[in-house]
């Protein structure tokens, strides 16, 4: 009885070819008629299997390998060390492994859609994961998944969930394409006037990793933008540890009452300051002090929100700095020394001076996020033809930047971080290749001592 197909399968049908139905996938096989001498008639054979039918097109077969040795280190640990965010995305997509493998590929060459296929090709992945990396196609492929984002949104929050705080911060992202409407024309850092996005992200404090991001219309005001983030993310203990740039009366008073709390440094020069006790030299009259890395920073708490911090070691080191100049201004100095090695915040979190010190000092690994996010990564500049596509391919660079930090963390436990760096680590362990000899892969002596 002949099959009724939908007619995105149909149009893959070819003269001697057929279609096959399995477990409600279709496949395209390559069919000959030849002639059987026994029965004295012809029979139908089945020549060779031509690829997965899908609503996009036909996945074609892979052929195996055309080049050899094949890349195998470097993608292979970062499977291995990632396995349970591999998992987690295998949860969440049906299209999991393209997702996976194309993060990859952004983290171990920063390559842009129109590479991918043939850093697959090139890879022992290639073996282990049968995707579609077509140029023609990979963009639709993004597409299907930023519409989807209530799946979005529920592999994120898998990262959210059980943790103890979250760091919130945001940066812009440049946009190249005039069909993103949620980009508004705006400076960047090398003042080049373009249109930019707004980023904003989540920073997991306790197991230094990224958790969560939003992408939002670069014009939207940066207090809002973080509350609708919190808010949608479900994270109740999130706090915004901003620059010093960010403080700001009018930014106060919205986010206290936005309900946000947070930590914001104050420029030395803030009427909010008061240095009469650094002046007074009579260390009893500060609240108290703690250990920091070995250094000691006392600390003084004036009302219930400013808390001022002084580091010794920072301010012998500024000393040294400005009076070791070229016809140092004397003048300034003295106008300025009871400033040297002072740190101010403000803050509403009910935390004590050791432990919002602390956390202030976090806000290191956030700038260290956005700084592989667009270094690491090179993905502060978008070339996606509308939001959809935008909103995949954000979730690609996420999920890279959560391989690229287990990386970091497993470096950073093992005390290595000061010697290697996980581009380091990437770079050593793609020397180590994947040989086919006789129709048997084997894996190729390993160049040197690697390190690790």
């Amino acid at each position: 009885m002949k099959k009724d197909y939908p007619d995105w399968v149909l149009r893959q049908k070819t003269r001697n070819t057929e279609i096959r139905e399995i477990k409600g996938h279709y496949y395209l096989y390559r069919i000959a008629n030849v002639w059987d001498k026994e029965r004295k008639r012809h029979k139908k054979i089945t020549v060779e299997y031509l690829g997965k039918i899908t609503p996009e097109g036909l996945v074609k077969r892979r052929a195996p390998a055309s080049v050899s040795p094949v890349e195998f280190g470097a993608s292979r640990y970062t499977l291995d060390v990632c396995s349970d965010i591999a998992n987690i995305i295998k949860d969440s997509f049906d299209d999991w492994r393209t997702i996976l493998v194309m993060a990859l590929f952004r983290l171990m060459y920063s390559s842009p859609l129109k590479n991918m296929e043939f850093y697959y090709d090139t890879s022992y992945i290639s073996q282990e994961f049968s995707v579609d990396l077509n140029p023609r196609r990979i963009g639709e492929f993004l597409r299907r998944l930023g519409m989807n984002w209530p799946g979005i949104q529920g592999f994120l929050r898998k990262f959210v969930n059980g943790s103890e705080g979250q760091i919130v911060d945001l940066t812009h992202v440049f946009s190249l394409s005039e069909n993103v409407i949620s980009s508004t024309i705006g400076y960047n850092g090398d003042h080049e006037y373009l249109p930019q996005i707004r980023l904003v992200l989540l920073f997991d404090a306790k197991k230094h990793e990224p958790s969560y991001y939003r992408f939002v219309v670069g014009s939207i005001k940066d207090v809002s933008t973080i509350r609708h983030t919190i808010e949608e993310s479900g994270m109740a203990n999130a706090f915004l540890i901003g620059d010093k740039g960010f403080y700001s009366e009018e930014n106060l008073r919205e986010l206290e009452s936005s309900n946000i709390r947070y930590i914001l440094p104050l420029r030395r020069n803030s009427a909010l300051i008061d240095y009469s006790v650094i002046k007074g030299g009579d260390r009893s009259k500060f609240t108290g002090h703690f250990l920091f890395e070995n250094r000691v920073i006392w600390h003084y708490r004036e009302g219930n929100s400013v808390i001022l911090y002084l580091d010794e070691s920072l301010k012998t080191e500024e000393e040294r700095d400005f009076l070791s100049g070229e016809r140092p201004d004397l003048n300034a100095f003295f106008e300025r020394q009871y400033q040297q090695g002072t740190i101010a915040v403000v803050t509403n979190l009910p935390y004590s001076e050791e432990k919002i010190y602390g956390l202030l000092k976090n806000r290191v690994d956030v700038e260290q996020a956005f700084d592989a996010f667009k270094n690491v990564l090179n993905a502060d500049r978008s070339y996606m033809r509308d939001n959809y596509q935008l909103e995949g391919w954000f979730l690609i660079n996420f999920v890279a930047l959560l391989l690229y930090y287990r990386i970091y963390n497993t470096l950073l436990e093992k005390g290595m971080l000061n010697n290697y760096s996980p581009r380091d680590v990437l770079l050593h362990l793609s020397r180590v290749f994947k040989m086919e000899i006789n129709g048997r892969w084997v894996t190729s002596e390993i160049q040197g001592n690697q390190g690790f």
